[in-house]
């Protein structure tokens, strides 16, 4: 059976084959600890799209920060998508409104993703909480965007993505933005061959804003017998499961809330891969179970 992995934002200039090596190591801790194995005849793809979504991001000249402060801070009209994922993520942060506030000054400035200056008192006020990388979040949000909003870069990273894929059946790994990619290629995919398992981790799916620019309605990829979706609660990216209530789909997709992850940011692949359940799930899937 093929295991095809697929990496979230922030990997431009690494080494595919290194960073492909991290994955498996992480992965074989976690079935160390489940008292697991890879089956011997698993096949690894890792499909790299880390270089073309930088120079697309890039191209499209869609930064947030200090960047488009120097440019008058006036966004076209999609770019609210951005400030709305980071509104999204400074309420399931605790931030509140004065804190931001606080941050913007003694200006009144009116509130919204629309606004870029209440937007980027949003991440600078975010900086201010323990164990949140503002940075991350920014260049999160910003790619997302980019991915979502514009066809011509989403049809050049899912390609990449359908190319691992291939024509026969295999099992899904995907991590954070690598989710919101691997749901987009799987739901227009025919019921055959059928993928015994997608496992996603840190997947920001379940932020309203997101949801709002997926094809609707939400469907359960009819090629995935199951879905299996396992976040940390601190982890502001992943945000919220993918319930009935988040994400109503049918068969409904099997949440797991309770990851330690062990990295910085909470975030972090190797902190989902070593966590002994997600690697059953994977090792389950591979078997065909």
């Amino acid at each position: 059976m093929k295991l095809v992995m697929i990496h979230g934002r922030g990997q431009a200039g690494q080494d595919p084959t290194q960073l492909k090596q991290e994955w498996l190591t992480a992965l074989r801790h976690g079935c160390d600890r489940a008292q697991v194995q890879l089956p011997a005849d698993t096949v690894v793809e890792f499909p790299y799209y880390g270089d073309l979504l930088a120079r697309l991001v890039t191209q499209v000249e869609a930064p947030l920060g200090q960047e488009l402060r120097a440019k008058g801070g006036t966004p076209v009209p999609n770019e609210a998508l951005q400030g709305e994922i980071l509104m999204e993520i400074a309420a399931r942060a605790g931030l509140r409104e004065s804190d931001i506030r606080l941050e913007a000054g003694n200006l009144p400035i009116q509130k919204g993703p629309a606004n870029w200056e209440w937007v980027q008192a949003i991440i600078r006020a975010l900086d201010h909480i323990p164990g949140l990388n503002s940075r991350l979040i920014d260049a999160f949000t910003r790619d997302v965007y980019v991915y979502l909003t514009y066809a011509g870069v989403r049809v050049q990273i899912d390609q990449v993505i359908a190319d691992a894929l291939g024509d026969g059946p295999c099992v899904v790994l995907a991590h954070s933005l690598g989710s919101v990619v691997a749901y987009n290629v799987l739901r227009t995919r025919l019921a055959t061959p059928r993928y015994p398992g997608l496992v996603t981790v840190g997947s920001p799916l379940g932020i309203r804003a997101i949801k709002q620019q997926l094809a609707t309605p939400l469907v359960s990829p009819s090629c995935v017998s199951h879905w299996f979706n396992a976040y940390d609660d601190r982890d502001v990216v992943a945000l919220v499961p993918l319930d009935a209530q988040r994400f109503n789909v049918t068969p409904p997709i099997e949440n797991k809330g309770d990851v330690l992850n062990f990295t910085e940011n909470r975030h972090g692949i190797e902190g989902y891969l070593a966590d002994p359940v997600v690697a059953q799930r994977i090792v389950r899937g591979l078997q065909g179970q």
